[in-house]
């Protein structure tokens, strides 16, 4: 009886170990999801960063060809008025 009741104990201890074992490599996993996706939401502000500062630069083109282009067309306007009036 005092043999069965160590092997039952020693087969307690062994299923311990494993789920402690087992608990400590989920923890380790989970550490590591965990650095992995803080870096990539500091990634994620990076571009997110970028993106708006991609904005902002088109919207500035896009400003400058507004003033070129009313620009070339008052150029327009007054060359065919001085065209018409040589005429």
């Amino acid at each position: 009886m005092a043999s069965q009741a160590s092997t039952s104990s020693g087969a307690m201890d062994e299923r311990r170990k494993e789920a402690l074992r087992s608990y400590r490599d989920k923890m380790r996993a989970h550490e590591v999801s965990s650095e992995s996706l803080k870096n990539l939401r500091f990634s994620l502000k990076d571009l997110e960063r970028d993106y708006e500062k991609t904005e902002e630069d088109i919207k500035a083109v896009q400003s400058v060809g507004q003033i070129i282009g009313e620009v070339m067309k008052q150029l327009d306007d007054e060359r065919c008025k001085s065209l018409h009036f040589k005429a």
